[in-house]
């Protein structure tokens, strides 16, 4: 039964509505206090026990009065069934009858009043004496009595009456007091619950949402609620508690009219509304809506709301709605936080997609702190471990290559403007990299220089490519050269070397003939080796061969001064029995100019270490070691140009050769070699025919 129209039970058509509004608002205030069907408590126990004692009363009793019954909020000497069940009907309390003329009322014999000597209470329980007093609040309105029951008739004195009086004005105190105790526990209570979740980091910022809109509905008795952001004549809901189905669900969109959205967005305060109110919402029925504005940055951003379709059983109070702006508040707040942290997020993903993406590391330098204050992921690729190891200027100096130190610090020393630079950084492990600085220092406010803004770029390979470029150019000027002279000799020289042939020993009679003849084979050798520097194609009829017989016929060719020299062969078998299609004697060559060079490095002996394996899908290699005196690494860094060589009388084409003939067949060559330890030599051969 709605707690609007309970007046109607105990007023007949002749009552006023003045009357029906006074018992509604009674009735109100009753159940927004929250006693009716509680447990017992010891504040109001403690006075019915006091009354009991000083009027030598059996009974007394602290009643409250609701539309249809009579409960006993605290009672003294109750036996049996009314002890148990702790209520009656509202027609058979004598304390009915208190509340509604709204003073003290006294029985001294209750078979001599005509009201009550046929009360049931009077018949089955023998109740002959009642005396009660108004329970009345503040707001005027009568919750019930402090009364006092006898089996017997009995006088009630003017003192006896106020004493009573007195009682009752004390439990009206210990209510508000029980109030106040509650308001503050529910505020502690509803502030703790807050902070919990809010501040729980397992949970994200949806699961807070959904849990705070059920702290909010629990602490306001409101069935439902939702969060929504408003935008121009629409709102989205991003939360919802929807227990009655009066709010929408998640992500459902609607008009800003309903559900008292404009009073948000017109007032930008929060609105509460109650059935006067909602009864003309063209929308919804609601019983009682309450709401708040959630700002961003001081713009309105959205809504929280609360409401109900059922009975009204709490009354929505100032600390409420204080609670409510405080959850909106925080709602706000967050939003903000994560707006921030998104919007930060994506400007540091733009910026690491651009770092990551290009070959170039940003870096930046303090002069106070003495160190990197920031290096891009890049910085690590280019300087490796060393970077990790710097931890100043100081000691970046001194992975500089030493040719380049003392102008490059000379340079950083001096530098006011932008500049670009290029040095070299000399590895650990030997290794040589070419580094690009492009650096602009950053001035203070006294025109020092307190930082260096920087971008670094690798440019090894770049250097490298030119050293080739400048390489190519010279194979090409001796390609056209070796062209040239060869054209020039190979004919006078197959005229010579045919009339040698026609001519027998005795027409000569020379008996350096056959010498004549090896000599002449010899240039010719000599000319067909040179012209494969004019022309790649040459030769390029290939057959398929196994790797390993051209290493041992090449060994062969050069046996007789290994044992001179007491040097050794060791062969490392991989894949022993691998053939490649190839030019035969053009190999050949290579491996012979590679074990002739490696016996040349070894005056003392030792042994040759050859490798044969799979480099990968695509390449075959073949390692060879010596144990030689090594070269520089200044000079490893020519080998194969035209005219560079080791040797003192050597000229470099025998290298250079070597090269083109590896090249020709679409593989590499490399050379790394260490100081009196030795010289490695890998070559690798492609795979596919």
């Amino acid at each position: 039964m709605s707690i609007f129209n309970l007046g109607e039970n105990f007023h007949d058509k002749r009552s006023s509505f003045l009357e029906r509004e006074s018992e509604r608002r009674r009735l109100t205030e009753l159940y927004q206090l929250d006693l009716v069907e509680t447990p017992e408590e010891e504040s109001f126990d403690r006075i019915t026990n006091l009354a009991s004692r000083l009027f030598q009363a059996p009974i007394a009793l602290f009643t409250l009065i609701t539309d249809d019954k009579q409960w006993f909020k605290s009672c003294v000497g109750l036996t049996g069934e009314l002890e148990n069940v702790r209520s009656t009907d509202r027609s058979v309390a004598f304390c009915h009858h208190v509340v509604v003329e709204r003073q003290p009322i006294v029985i001294e014999d209750t078979l001599l009043d005509d009201r009550f000597k046929h009360n049931r209470l009077v018949e089955e329980y023998g109740f002959r004496f009642y005396a009660g007093a108004p329970v009345m609040t503040k707001k005027g309105n009568v919750l019930g009595s402090l009364c006092l029951l006898d089996y017997e008739p009995r006088t009630f004195t003017s003192r006896d009456r106020q004493i009573l009086i007195d009682l009752s004005q004390w439990i009206v105190t210990e209510i508000e007091l029980r109030t106040d105790l509650v308001t503050r526990t529910n505020n502690e209570r509803s502030i703790k619950t807050l902070y919990e979740v809010t501040s729980n980091k397992n949970l994200s910022f949806n699961e807070k949402l959904n849990l705070l809109l059920v702290v909010g509905s629990d602490r306001f008795q409101l069935t439902d609620g939702m969060v929504s952001e408003i935008e121009l004549e629409q709102c989205k809901v991003i939360a919802a508690k929807n227990e009655t189905g009066i709010v929408k669900n998640f992500s459902e969109v609607y008009r800003v009219e309903e559900y008292y959205t404009r009073q948000i967005v017109e007032s930008l305060k929060p609105v509460h509304f109650r059935t006067s109110y909602s009864q003309s919402c063209e929308y919804e029925h609601l019983s009682e809506y309450l709401a708040a504005p959630i700002f961003l940055n001081e713009t309105l951003y959205g809504s929280i709301c609360f409401c109900t379709k059922g009975s009204i059983k709490r009354r929505i109070s100032d600390s409420d709605i204080e609670f409510l702006q405080l959850i909106a508040q925080w709602i706000g707040n967050e939003i903000e936080r994560i707006q921030a942290e998104t919007s930060l997020q994506e400007s540091q993903e733009r910026f690491q997609q651009i770092a990551n993406n290009i070959n170039e590391a940003f870096w930046i330098y303090d002069f106070n702190e003495k160190k990197l204050v920031y290096k891009s992921p890049v910085w690590y690729e280019i300087v490796g471990k060393i970077g990790r190891e710097c931890r100043n200027l100081d000691e970046w100096y001194q992975v500089i290559h030493p040719d380049d130190r003392d102008w490059v610090i000379e340079t950083l020393r001096n530098l006011k403007t932008r500049a670009e630079f290029d040095y070299r950084l000399l590895y650990k492990n030997g290794q040589v990299h070419w580094i690009r600085n492009r650096i602009v220092p950053i001035l203070n406010e006294k025109g020092e220089k307190f930082r260096f803004v920087g971008v670094a770029e690798d440019i090894t390979e770049y250097k490298l490519n030119a050293d080739l470029f400048r390489k190519s150019d010279k194979l090409a000027a001796v390609g056209q050269l070796a062209a040239s002279i060869a054209h020039e000799v190979r004919n006078p020289l197959t005229s010579i070397k045919g009339f040698m042939q026609l001519g027998s020993y005795d027409t000569f009679n020379n008996p350096y003939h056959d010498l004549i003849i090896s000599e002449l084979n010899q240039i010719e050798e000599f000319v067909n080796e040179i012209l494969i520097l004019a022309n790649s194609h040459i030769e390029t009829v290939r057959e398929r061969k196994k790797v390993i017989d051209l290493i041992e016929q090449s060994m062969y060719l050069v046996s007789d001064i290994c044992e001179m020299q007491n040097i050794s062969f060791l062969i490392h078998h991989r894949e022993k029995d691998r053939s490649l299609w190839c030019n035969e004697n053009q190999l050949k060559q290579v491996f012979h100019h590679i074990f002739t060079n490696a016996i040349e490095a070894m005056p003392n002996g030792g042994t040759i270490e050859i490798e044969l394996g799979q480099e990968n899908k695509e390449f075959f290699y073949v390692t060879i070691q010596d144990q030689g005196i090594g070269i520089e690494k200044e000079r490893l860094a020519r080998l194969g140009e035209p005219f560079y060589s080791n040797k003192e009388k050597g000229s470099g084409l025998g290298l250079m050769i070597c090269y083109r003939i590896i090249e020709n067949h679409k593989g590499q060559i490399h050379f790394t070699s260490e100081l009196n330890k030795g010289t490695r030599v890998k070559l690798l051969l492609p795979l596919l025919d």
